[in-house]
């Protein structure tokens, strides 16, 4: 028997599992009624959603098996915390697959169900009598994006464990997910002691409830309060020591070493692709290890709106000083691509409770042939993305795609862009980015026009509005917003215009400098020694960007 075989029965065992634990025996009690729901795909296939009813009056109801409400006044065994400000849901939902079923008063309700951005919200009205006996779901695409190559995924969560995951990707309709490892630290013992999470679920290998749609790998979110949290998606093994530096992701007194840089280095050498999580909080190193050539992609959209800091997470990771840790998390993504760093933009949910829902920050790749876990991460290795809380984007230069490099000759080029979006919730803004600079705006869904350029760089598009969807803790929202990663521009002797954008970085650099000099908790005097080498290095890159025209 094959691997797939194997790993295609064990999905199956577990999804026959779940829906035999959603099927009581018992009956309802008095004057409720049991329904059973009914949800098939465009292809008249079983399926999952998200789903949320209520009635006239707002209360929730919750399907058999699911909670009816979230106790945020205790907190959860273990290392995750239930009931707290981030991790409870601002609205609760419940995942459904076909054939579950739910208890209801007789009476009437409002049902809402969605499987993520590629399909139209269904809203109905229910009428719940003596006769009820199913709930009709039925689904219909927005857009068939998969049938272009494009598959939806979420780069980073801790929860819940694997064989759920896969049953939370059915209902949200993500193809790819990378559940992490971390660690967290404590506050007395032995210096940079901690505890770990999902450490037991690292094989190096797909997680067994994958099948041929859906791939599920643990990966590693490695961790320091003010250097970085990177993500390594494709490792073979773990590594170590997976948090460095104090509180809060590493014991109290631990040693700031070995740097980011000295982690990106062992997780490439095995294959896998470097993310910047939840960017830019924190980001101390980030002008190193981004000039060095150490980082793939951003996960730009994992902590809410990328136009705004968020003060909150200014304050937890120590973000004063340079001006850098007053610019908004966009604003800092395009002052690297102008500097002629091809970073790849990525995204992830930090799904670490009940909220928020698996994939409600999702990155879109386009791969080379059909999609497996490796494709889909060398997808985003060569920037062939976009993210999305809910807009769904195509875009084109010339005809080429997000990732794609074009060559120009000196001087002026006549360019076509095309762009186009849909959405499940309303966008205002549809945009065309030219070196940070908004090229193209309009409120319509499409743009088909000829821009001149004078200068290489990069091109992007993006679709956002006003609102702010139900997401993530009071202090931090997600906000309706897309954006792709960029077609490159090459035009000898006329690159972007870089200097403002390495001033910027130098004097972040700076910072950085300044911090292993005189603060940073070393083994041993060569660890800072290496540490300001490596900076010498990154600043003479930044020195040199200063200087081109």
């Amino acid at each position: 028997m094959s691997p797939a075989t194997i790993r295609a029965i064990l999905a199956a065992a577990f999804l026959s599992a779940l829906l035999i634990a959603q099927r009581p025996a018992s009956s309802p009690f008095p004057g409720h009624v049991r329904a059973r729901f009914s949800i098939l795909d465009e292809q008249k296939g079983p399926t999952g959603v998200r789903l949320r009813i209520t009635n006239p009056q707002g209360e929730y109801f919750a399907p058999l098996g699911h909670l009816s409400q979230v106790d945020t006044s205790r907190r959860s065994a273990g290392d995750l915390i239930l009931g707290d400000d981030e991790t409870s849901p601002r609205r609760l939902y419940a995942y459904v697959y076909d054939g579950a079923e739910i208890d209801l008063p007789h009476g009437r309700y409002s049902l809402e169900a969605t499987k993520g951005p590629d399909y139209h919200r269904v809203t109905r009205e229910l009428d719940i009598s003596p006769q009820t006996k199913a709930i009709e779901i039925p689904l219909r695409r927005l857009w068939n994006l998969e049938a272009k190559g494009w598959y939806p995924g979420d780069t980073h969560m801790h929860f819940p464990s694997p064989s759920a995951v896969r049953y939370e990707m059915e209902c949200e309709g993500l193809r790819v997910c990378s559940l992490l490892l971390l660690k967290s630290g404590y506050k007395s013992g032995k210096p940079g002691d901690g505890h770990f999470q999902n450490v037991e679920h690292f094989t190096g290998k797909l997680h067994p409830s994958s099948d041929a749609r859906h791939f599920i790998q643990v990966g590693e979110e490695f961790r320091h309060g003010l250097l970085a949290h990177l993500i390594f998606q494709g490792l073979r093994s773990i590594v170590w020591p997976v948090s460095t530096g104090g509180l809060r992701e590493n014991g109290a007194g631990g040693f700031d070493w070995p740097l980011m840089l000295h982690a990106t280095e062992e997780a490439r050498a095995q294959g896998a692709l470097v993310t910047w999580a939840h960017w830019p909080y924190p980001s101390m190193e980030a002008p190193l290890d981004i000039a060095l050539g150490h980082i793939d992609s951003l996960d730009i959209l994992t902590t809410g709106n990328p136009f705004e800091h968020h003060p909150i997470l200014v304050d937890i990771y120590k973000m004063n000083g340079p001006k850098a840790y007053s610019t908004p998390p966009l604003e800092m993504y395009y002052h690297y691509l102008n500097c002629g760093f091809r970073l790849a933009a990525s995204s992830g949910s930090d799904k670490m409770g009940l909220n928020p829902p698996l994939g409600s920050a999702r990155t879109y790749v386009k791969t080379a042939g059909p999609l497996t876990y490796n494709s889909w991460l060398d997808g985003i290795r060569k920037g062939r993305t976009f993210i999305t809380t809910a807009p769904l984007i195509e875009f084109t230069v010339d005809g080429k795609e997000p990732g794609d490099i074009i060559a120009l000759k000196p001087g002026k080029a006549s360019l076509r862009i095309k762009a186009q979006a849909a959405s499940i919730e309303p966008f205002t803004a549809l945009e065309i980015i030219v070196n940070g600079k908004i090229a193209v705006s309009t409120m319509q869904a499409s743009i088909d026009q000829t821009l001149e350029i004078d200068r290489g760089g990069w091109i992007a598009a993006r679709a956002h509005g006003p609102t702010m969807l139900p997401y993530g803790a009071t202090w931090w929202q997600m906000p309706v917003f897309a954006h792709t990663s960029p077609v490159y521009l090459d035009m000898p002797g006329r690159p972007a215009d870089a200097h403002a954008s390495a001033s910027l970085l130098l004097e972040q650099l700076g910072y950085m400098e300044r911090w292993a000099q005189s603060q940073a908790n070393f083994p041993a005097p060569e660890n800072k020694a290496e540490t300001l080498a490596h900076i010498a290095r990154a600043r003479a890159i930044y020195e040199k960007l200063l200087t081109r025209l």
